[in-house]
């Protein structure tokens, strides 16, 4: 039973390790930097879920397919779709600068955490 209970463990922490978030960013919402959290509107709210999910608009769901890392600066090439409809949405590579753990550049625009839950 032990060893059991071993092997399970092992193979549950092994899949956490391979589940790594590809970016070092809090797992959540975020909003430009110069908007409040709550009442953010849906076009100014972005999302990271962490694993090999991408920076995703409020409705889409993107993955990361490659990524490149130099110091960082993060190039990601990702596949999007639209939650509602499921339909692919096109895009080029996203270049996101990792500020902190709660904050990042795209774009132009300096994004901040708000939390896992959008704030009404």
């Amino acid at each position: 039973m032990r060893v059991h209970l071993c092997a399970l463990a092992f193979a549950a922490m092994s899949s956490s390790v391979l589940a790594a978030d590809l970016l070092p960013l809090r797992q959540g919402i975020y909003v430009p930097l110069s908007r409040a959290c709550r009442g953010a509107p849906n076009s100014d709210i972005v999302n990271y879920w962490g694993g090999k999910s991408s920076i995703g608009v409020a409705q889409a769901e993107c993955t990361v397919s490659k990524m490149s890392k130099k110091g960082n600066v993060y190039t990601l090439h990702d596949s999007c779709k639209d939650i509602q409809s499921g339909d692919l949405i096109e895009g080029g590579p996203t270049v996101v600068t990792v500020k902190s753990p709660t904050s990042f550049a795209m774009s132009g625009v300096t994004y901040r955490y708000c939390g896992t839950k959008v704030q009404f």
